[in-house]
């Protein structure tokens, strides 16, 4: 039952920093992804999966460049190893900064538009390693679970890993789901992700998980629980792992691929699609040394704050604040660009949403300076970010309100503009040019600089684009429950119950 799955090499096989090429290849391993009934020979090659691929090879190759290596990478100092910053344990006010720029760098090189970059999941190991004790109090005959996590944590590291996560159980049937638990029925076993046997090489699990963005391309996928499924009854659900997309028997179905159409009207962003998938676990062994948890869902609990604590998770590292912050000024820089095109900058409405805009950019800018201001060393000695809960769900009502405001300052120019074809045809060049140009702009400019916004809010790109970012961190209705339990007003309540423990002033009598 199960092929023999990758263990944890020796230390001494540290590559250091990946580079584009080594990417590339590191994709070849025999993966099994399907798309559209088909499985995927190479997704390398494939034009569902290829652009992205590339995109992220481009950028892999930028952090090896004289003009960013040291922006983007740093010598661990105890292998030796030259690697990304992405996976630097920050112990000081200055390495912190340092994950900022690199992870400025990651995010304006790829638009802001990647919730599934290289910087992203690294951010969320480093995150557990503040934690590292409390998954080796959970005891297991056949390993450390601590252990295991700072081992995994310097295999990844030393080699510049790719990983993506998966944490919610599969949509089937969710009455029985109720906030924070998960009561399992005979049923839920059969789709939820569980152990079907302990062997003396590891644990057989089966079963689903979704929803996997970019697992088509990375070279790991990190499985747990999240905050609404952290708490199950059934403690063969409990359990986290990381695996190799090529691990025997798990299997990757990849949705349909957005902003690909017939023609040569332009998507800007096509090559920026970050497959999201479905994950089918086929009796998947997972050795002992890749395991962090077992049965006992203690460690993840606290670093979820599901039980209501004040446990900062370090999920809003730089990586995701300032691909925000880079997303929020691209959409205002273009909406800004659009209305310029067409002259109504000066109309009071339109002037009035591009101000809520900017609005938006530059309270996101001043939180990233407070939690920076904010951060400190952890018990564990690294140091992190003030805490950010509550700008994480703001984000994701704020990211849907913008682009609804690009699509409105748009207006129906978002979806009426000629293609490269249309403008290469003399026959209506001559009426694109009278009736299709803006205000000192050409038709050229305006039909492209409309695409661009076309892409962010109004393909099935910007459609996928802003789903994603409501649903990013989970439910945002259980996230402000969550932020509500743990939100310390006792002083506040203490002021006011001083005031009402006696008659209130009240005005005096009318004569």
């Amino acid at each position: 039952m199960g092929a023999t799955a990758k263990k944890i090499p020796d230390r001494d096989d540290a590559l250091g920093a990946m580079t584009g090429a080594r990417y590339i290849e590191s994709l070849k391993d025999g993966r099994e992804a399907y798309i559209d009934g088909e499985k995927v020979a190479d997704v390398t090659t494939h034009p569902a999966f290829k652009d992205m691929i590339h995109e992220m090879a481009r950028v892999y190759d930028l952090q090896n460049t004289d003009k960013y290596r040291d922006d983007m990478t740093f010598v661990d100092s105890e292998s030796g190893t030259r690697t990304s910053v992405s996976w630097m344990l920050p112990k000081s006010a200055d390495e912190l900064k340092m994950k900022r720029r690199n992870s400025e760098l990651w995010n304006t090189h790829t638009w802001g538009q990647l919730g599934r970059s290289h910087d992203i999941l690294a951010p969320y190991i480093i995150g557990m390693m503040h934690r590292k004790d409390d998954f080796s109090a959970v005891k297991n005959p056949h390993c450390d679970f601590g252990e295991n996590l700072e081992n995994y944590y310097k295999y990844c590291m030393r080699n510049d890993l790719f990983l993506t996560h998966a944490l919610g159980d599969p949509q089937v049937d969710r009455s029985e789901t109720v906030q924070n638990e998960q009561r399992d029925s005979g049923e839920d076993l059969e789709v939820a992700l569980h152990v079907v046997e302990e062997t003396k090489d590891g644990v057989i699990v089966s079963g689903g998980k979704q929803l996997s963005t970019a697992a088509t391309h990375a070279n790991e996928c990190y499985v747990s629980l999240s905050a609404t499924f952290a708490r199950r009854s059934d403690p063969n659900c409990v359990l986290a792992f990381s695996i190799p997309q090529g691990a025997p028997g798990l299997k990757a179905l990849a949705r349909e691929p957005v902003s690909r159409w017939i023609g040569t009207w332009g998507h800007p962003f096509r090559m920026l699609d970050e497959q999201d998938c479905m994950l089918f676990f086929d009796n998947v062994l997972v050795p002992w040394d890749r395991l962090f948890m077992l049965y006992d869902a203690t460690p993840m609990v606290k670093i979820l704050g599901a039980a209501g604590g004040s446990v900062n998770f370090n999920f809003l590292g730089w990586a995701n604040l300032c691909r925000a912050y880079v997303r929020m000024r691209l959409m205002t820089a273009v909406a800004t660009m659009v209305a310029e095109s067409i002259g109504v900058t000066q109309y009071r409405e339109v002037a009035a949403k591009l101000g809520e805009m900017v609005t938006y950019c530059q309270v996101w800018e001043h939180a990233m300076e407070g939690m920076e201001h904010e951060a400190g060393p952890s018990p564990s000695g690294q140091w992190a970010l003030g805490p950010g809960r509550g700008l994480h769900i703001w984000f994701a009502q704020v990211s849907g309100r913008m682009t609804e405001l690009l699509r409105q300052i748009c207006g129906s120019g978002i979806i009426m503009q000629p293609s490269e074809n249309d403008l290469a045809n003399p026959e209506i060049r001559k009426y694109l040019d009278k009736y299709m140009r803006g205000k000192d702009v050409d038709v050229e400019y305006k039909s492209r600089l409309f695409r661009v916004a076309h892409d962010l809010a109004a393909s099935s790109y910007g459609l996928r684009q802003d789903i994603y970012e409501y649903w990013h961190g989970g439910d945002p209705n259980r996230n402000r429950i969550n932020l509500f339990r743990s939100y310390d007003q006792s002083d506040m309540i203490d002021q006011i119950k001083e005031l009402i423990s006696k008659p209130l002033p009240h005005g005096d009598a009318i004569e």
